[in-house]
């Protein structure tokens, strides 16, 4: 399907070269254009930030310095960054574990997001208050896939009771189990037409031996015929892909035409799988690397002449600055508790 495209400019069909300093934003306009270079450069730099960060969380976890987080699992940058990168500030975003991407989406400061991850957040607000409304709305975790695909349904009926154009998405991390408990939600969603969109994520994961579990042949997209609401499938990898087939369905819900079922079929991989680099992981590493989003978005940018490394290289130096700063300043925050 094509994502829709509003009040567009003929001259976003040249992409303007990449120069080495360019800014980078976090979030997307409606109407944003997939031929857009600054388009482009925001969900790559936003990928890579949230790549970054996990990668921090990641090191932080394995040394022992923050609590007992629910662990990032590397590769499924696209789909979680582009399911809600095109969100308005009124609409809303629930997913079934916190995303790293959604801070990076919000502009959440670092400090305030270590200050979290070390449990110390009510700190870090009470000597940084802020009256700023958040660019994304994100659903409080419930202790159920169930509890968290009913209250997003409920906020989609709200905003249909007010008469309001605000959109819920709700991500479920896996697809195979959540839809096992999706009947209520979706079953009000498709009867009330609700201005909500679900999305799927329908992965494979892989572990140490390169091997892939947890991959199904079957369409989640199909489960969405039983409730007469339309069903996508899409390369959760490529996220070009995930956010316009995102923004066509968000545009359909806020018009009033009802939800839409997306399957994003990822391949990611857990912290255990990152051993030595060598030998019987040489598999995984050429897998990882042919299903890596951040390669997949270099790729579609190196074919438009819109690559230079100087920029990645330049990009990701000037956030490891900002993550190390930041964590100095959690690990200061803590100790003086």
């Amino acid at each position: 399907m094509a994502a829709p495209i509003t009040n567009r400019r003929k001259s976003e069909g040249v992409p303007a070269p990449l120069t080495d300093n360019v800014p980078t934003k976090s979030s997307l306009p409606s109407d944003a254009s997939p031929s857009n270079a600054d388009v482009l450069r925001t969900l790559y730099s936003v990928m890579l930030k949230t790549r970054l960060l996990e990668e921090q969380v990641l090191a932080l976890l394995r040394e022992g310095r923050i609590p007992g987080v629910s662990v990032p699992i590397l590769g499924g940058e696209a789909t979680e960054v582009g399911v809600c990168i095109g969100l308005q500030p009124d609409d809303s975003f629930a997913t079934t574990e916190p995303k790293l991407a959604t801070h990076i989406v919000r502009n959440t400061p670092l400090k305030q997001v270590l200050a979290q991850l070390f449990n110390i957040e009510k700190e870090y607000l009470a000597a940084h208050p802020s009256n700023a409304a958040p660019s994304l709305k994100a659903v409080p975790q419930t202790a159920t896939l169930a509890g968290q695909l009913n209250i997003a349904t409920g906020l989609a009926l709200a905003s249909r009771q007010l008469e309001k154009s605000n959109v819920v998405v709700a991500l479920a991390d896996d697809g195979l189990a959540a839809l096992g408990f999706w009947h209520e939600a979706a079953s009000m969603a498709a009867q009330q037409r609700l201005p909500i969109v679900f999305i799927a994520e329908n992965c494979a994961q892989t572990h140490t031996n390169g091997t892939g579990t947890v991959k199904s042949d079957e369409d989640l997209r199909d489960r969405a015929e039983a409730y007469g609401i339309p069903g996508i499938t899409v390369d959760g990898n490529d996220i070009v892909a995930v956010w316009r087939v995102t923004q066509e369905s968000i545009h359909r819900a806020r018009s009033g035409a009802g939800p839409t079922l997306i399957e994003c079929r990822t391949w990611r991989w857990h912290a255990e799988a990152d051993g030595n680099s060598s030998g019987r992981n040489s598999k995984l590493l050429k897998t990882r690397m042919q299903h890596d989003p951040l390669h997949h978005m270099e790729h579609y940018m190196k074919k438009r002449n819109l690559w230079k490394q100087s920029w990645r290289d330049n990009l990701a130096a000037e956030y490891r600055v900002s993550l190390a700063d930041a964590l100095a300043f959690a690990q200061k925050l803590s100790h003086s508790r």
